[in-house]
């Protein structure tokens, strides 16, 4: 049996204290949305969004960030991405959230907000 490859997943951290719990209150199957400065977005990401090569339905994993941790408050599915030249706003559908979510930790990333995730967890 051939095993397809995954597609990328991409990473996005946010830092503010009500985001999570935003997030959580909306619940899965709402559209929520974030904006990223181009200089956060990791250069290969940012690459593919101006090309408009983002696949749909990408799966985007969000990574609340709090001193040195940070911790996965959610899942969702790429909507639209637009391009605003200094910042890229991203739309995104709700697939989970917590408490449904498992919460996992993750090391901080190469300092990009917005990025491509290295390495599946399992």
């Amino acid at each position: 049996m051939k095993v397809e490859p995954r597609e990328k997943v991409v990473q996005l951290i946010v830092n503010k204290d009500w985001t999570p719990e935003t997030l959580t209150s909306l619940g899965s199957g709402f559209i929520y949305h974030l904006s990223y400065p181009v200089a956060g977005i990791e250069p290969a990401l940012l690459a593919q969004i101006r090309a408009e090569l983002l696949p749909a339905e990408l799966e985007i994993e969000i990574l609340f960030r709090k001193g040195d941790q940070l911790k996965r408050v959610a899942l969702a599915e790429l909507e639209k991405a637009t391009d605003f030249q200094t910042f890229i706003r991203l739309e995104f559908r709700l697939m989970q959230t917590l408490p449904s979510l498992k919460e996992i930790s993750f090391s901080p990333p190469n300092g990009y907000l917005f990025y491509y995730k290295k390495e599946p967890n399992l």
